[in-house]
């Protein structure tokens, strides 16, 4: 495959095993309709039905698990990690089913930015304020600013055309590292840099969703943006609720 590039020699390499897995598979499936007995068929029956019962079982439990913990908002250790468990195993495969009915699948994962804030808020740490960063979307920022805030924030003229200067009052008066960033990678690329200990992000859903999923340990605090005039152009922040979700994790926190 030398005339492939590695890109596409990758997907080619991937999509082959899983072909083979297939085939291999079937002449399996084929060996044993072949050479099986009435026997052998009811103990693979069985062993599918004790599977089904033990997945059923399983998702049962995570699915309880969140339940209780969304509702009462107190749990203990080992129920804590169940529901978080549960809350990594059954979002995607709740975002797929939603995508297959057509529904909006925003509900599904503004859920799942709340219930992370949950999980993470009974962690019950706080932060020193350099080992927290705070992630803003560029589309915070007014459409009609001049000045690029994705390499230096500092560039900002805090004229109060958006949120963004707020959150920089906000996060100087505290010392917290505050960037704006253009999307996904650049996330992941200021987080591997910095090491924080903690990150608050305001963004949209999805992003927030990836984003949580894709830092790994490092606990994320998800702030939902508005969208006044649709996604990805001149959304707000409630300001306040951004003070309050900094100032529940950090050390120290200055009198207002």
């Amino acid at each position: 495959m030398k005339f492939l590039d590695n890109p596409i020699k990758r997907f080619v390499s991937v999509t082959g095993k899983i072909v083979v897995l297939f085939l291999v598979i079937l002449v399996v499936f084929g060996f044993l309709y072949n050479y099986s007995t009435i026997r052998t068929y009811n103990s693979i029956l069985f062993i599918l039905i004790l599977l089904t019962i033990i997945i059923t079982l399983y998702y049962l439990i995570l699915s309880l698990a969140i339940i209780y913990v969304y509702r009462r908002k107190e749990a203990g250790k080992l129920t804590l990690y169940i529901a978080r468990t549960g809350l990594k195993v059954l979002l995607p495969q709740v975002i797929f089913f939603e995508g297959i009915q057509k529904n909006n699948k925003d509900n599904i994962r503004k859920f799942y930015v709340e219930f992370n804030n949950l999980l993470v808020g009974k962690m019950g740490k706080k932060y020193a304020p350099e080992d927290i960063l705070i992630l803003l979307p560029h589309c915070l920022q007014n459409s009609e600013c001049g000045y690029k805030l994705t390499n230096n924030i500092e560039n900002c003229r805090m004229c109060g055309r958006c949120s963004i200067g707020a959150i920089i009052k906000v996060c100087n008066e505290r010392g917290v590292p505050v960037h704006v960033v253009t999307g996904g990678t650049a996330a992941r690329n200021i987080a591997s840099k910095h090491k924080p200990k903690v990150i608050l992000a305001v963004a949209c859903e999805r992003d927030l969703t990836s984003g949580i999923a894709d830092v790994g340990n490092i606990p994320v605090i998800g702030i939902i943006n508005d969208r006044p005039n649709g996604p990805c152009y001149n959304t707000v922040v409630d300001i306040n609720e951004f003070k309050k979700r900094l100032d529940d994790i950090i050390l120290n926190k200055i009198a207002d």
